[in-house]
């Protein structure tokens, strides 16, 4: 079952509301914020949840930071993966 398709301004406002139950730790409010949306739908609301989330943690100036900071990290887990710690 699927929604119809939301506004741009519905599809934000979805953002917020996955950040903000995330934040709170309620999986299930964001199984029911994302599972009936179509996959185009779901696609932006996750990418606007995760550049609202940049832009809170690194400012609106401080994105190429962040995306160093977390490749960097990426590669530290992977590393340590290879090596045998699983963290």
């Amino acid at each position: 079952m699927s929604e119809d398709t939301l506004t741009p301004a519905e599809l934000q406002d979805r953002a917020w509301a996955v950040l903000a139950a995330a934040a709170e730790d309620r999986p299930g409010d964001v199984d029911e914020l994302l599972v009936t949306l179509p996959w185009d739908d779901l696609v932006t609301v996750v990418h606007a949840t995760a550049r609202a989330c940049a832009t809170i943690l690194a400012g609106p100036d401080g994105h190429a930071r962040l995306a160093d900071a977390v490749r960097a990290l990426l590669l530290e887990r992977r590393a340590e993966r290879e090596r045998g710690i699983d963290g």
